[in-house]
């Protein structure tokens, strides 16, 4: 079992500490599974105490022993009550006389919100700094970047095997089954967190045919019709056809860090609209590496793509197609679906080296399916580097 270092900890820690003295917040509680396995090492149910000064206490109420197994930091101490909380965070501040408390407002339930603001703690100002924690974790460290690149390991294992897997009379249900085998097989977790309301993501689309370009609630380019509408996206029991072009779009899981790739696929020459979208999104890929470097404004890259989209005439079908489309052509990816940067409009946020994204130029064509291609890149000090190995070509089986 892989642990996250102790230096990864307390480096991420002090970052931590300095933004919320310099954002004048004495104190942050943290909450949310994602942000206590990125300053603790575990995501066991507690309160991480994180003083702007001084020592850092996590109280966690169920497992404390397994906390102390699982994360570097010390001190772990259990607590039995809520009442609890109060006294420590004051005792690892210091002092009783606290003014601001920040809290993960962007994901905190409001029932709970009440529950701490009047509750717990009626004479503390609290504020909000999810934005500080969202940007801190923007930036990887070279351990985070080698949890990603193993993710991405298992992404090609999963791309390498759809041309032993696809076949005439297969659905897309039954391939998407033998992917997930695969990936899990190889070490895939099985699930994907995303911070968003009611954003739910799991191991993939696996979409074939003019089906594929059913949109869903889902805020992504492509959803599928899935097999409920209970879950209304992804792979669906349709038979994949000759000729049809299979988007094989996965979400794997390293060590709690993600990967997201698209490959396309087809059982014979797909129509040649298929295939010029796909080339056009290779393209895109090509221009995006040339541009997306330390200093690039995410807003003015989200730009230059759709000015060579419109340039070649594919605007209506980019992205989605008409209130079905996104307006982003790329997420950021960590511990999370949805972390820092997005490449979307009117973003002014900057790349910076160790930010972490997942571009994903796609076409979607009523009647016809879906083409597209997505890597995860890492921003380096001389621009991208492409996080996924598998083979970026159409492969057509025969």
């Amino acid at each position: 079992m892989i642990r996250v270092p102790s230096a990864e900890i307390a480096g991420r820690l002090a970052a931590f500490q300095a933004l919320l003295a310099r954002s004048q917040v004495d104190a942050a509680l943290v909450r949310q599974n994602t942000d206590l396995y990125y300053f603790t090492g575990t995501v066991q149910d507690g309160h991480l105490i994180v003083p702007a000064s001084g020592r850092p206490v996590f109280l966690v109420r169920r497992h404390a022993g397994r906390a102390m197994e699982e994360s570097p930091l010390r001190p772990v101490t259990p607590m039995k009550s809520m009442k609890e909380l109060p006294p420590a965070v004051f005792e690892a501040c210091g002092s009783d006389e606290l003014q601001t408390l920040g809290l993960e407002l962007d994901v905190l339930p409001a029932s709970t919100f009440f529950f701490y603001d009047e509750q717990l703690f009626p004479k503390q100002r609290i504020m909000d700094i999810s934005g500080l924690v969202r940007r801190l974790r923007a930036i990887k460290s070279p351990w985070e970047l080698e949890m990603m690149r193993g993710a991405a390991a298992i992404s090609a294992k999963v791309a390498e095997a759809v041309p032993f897997l696809l076949k005439e009379g297969i659905s897309e249900l039954e391939l998407a089954a033998e992917l997930e085998a695969v990936a899990r097989k190889n070490g895939h977790l099985g699930f994907s967190r995303v911070r968003a309301f009611n954003m739910e993501v799991f191991f993939g689309h696996v979409l074939s045919g003019p089906e594929a370009a059913t949109s869903s609630y889902t805020d992504a380019p492509t959803g599928g019709p899935g097999i409920s509408p209970a879950f209304g996206q992804g792979p669906g029991e349709r038979i994949i056809r000759r000729g049809e072009l299979v988007s094989v779009d996965v979400m794997t899981n390293h060590q709690g860090y993600l990967n997201d790739q698209t490959r396309n696929f087809s059982l014979g020459p797909p129509s040649p609209r298929l295939r010029e979208a796909y080339e056009l999104a290779r393209q895109l890929h090509h221009r995006l590496r040339e541009t997306a470097k330390p200093g690039a404004v995410a807003g003015e890259l989200y730009d230059r793509t759709w000015e060579f989209v419109r340039k070649a005439g594919w605007e209506d079908v980019f992205m989605g197609v008409e209130d079905a489309r996104v307006s982003f052509v790329a997420h950021g990816l960590g511990l999370e679906v949805d972390e820092l940067p997005f490449i979307a409009r009117g973003q002014t946020m900057e790349l910076r080296e160790g930010m972490t994204f997942a571009f994903e130029p796609k076409f979607i064509l009523p009647g016809e399916g879906i083409a597209g291609l997505e890597n995860t890149y890492a921003v380096t000090s001389d621009g991208l580097e492409s996080l996924n190995t598998a083979s970026e070509d159409l492969i057509v089986l025969d």
